[in-house]
C-alpha cells in the first residue's frame, strides 16, 4: 500500500515513507516548486527522484530545504514555474 493511499492529499509526508508511484508536491518557503510522481528512492528515503507531468526527472535530497507533501493523483504534474 502506498503512502498516497494512507494519507490524505496535501498532507506533509515523512521522506522515508514515500513510495515509488506516489504523487507528490515539493514546496520551499510555502511556494510549490516541483510536482510529479516518485520514480525511485533510496532505501532510507533521504533521496527521491520525481518525474514531472512533462517527463522531467529530478533528484531531491531531504536536506535540500523542501517540504514533501502527498498530492492528489490529478495534481501530480502541476507546479508553478
Amino acid at each position: 500500500m502506498t503512502l498516497q493511499q494512507n494519507r490524505p492529499a496535501g498532507s506533509t509526508a515523512h521522506w522515508d515513507d514515500v513510495e515509488v508511484g506516489d504523487a507528490v508536491h515539493l514546496r520551499r518557503n510555502g511556494r510549490l516548486e516541483h510536482a510529479g510522481r516518485v520514480d525511485d528512492r533510496t532505501a532510507n528515503g533521504a533521496v527521491v527522484w520525481v518525474v514531472s507531468g512533462h517527463g522531467h526527472r529530478q533528484l531531491f535530497h531531504v536536506d535540500d530545504g523542501f517540504e514533501l507533501a502527498v498530492a492528489g493523483p490529478e495534481e501530480a504534474g502541476h507546479a508553478a514555474h
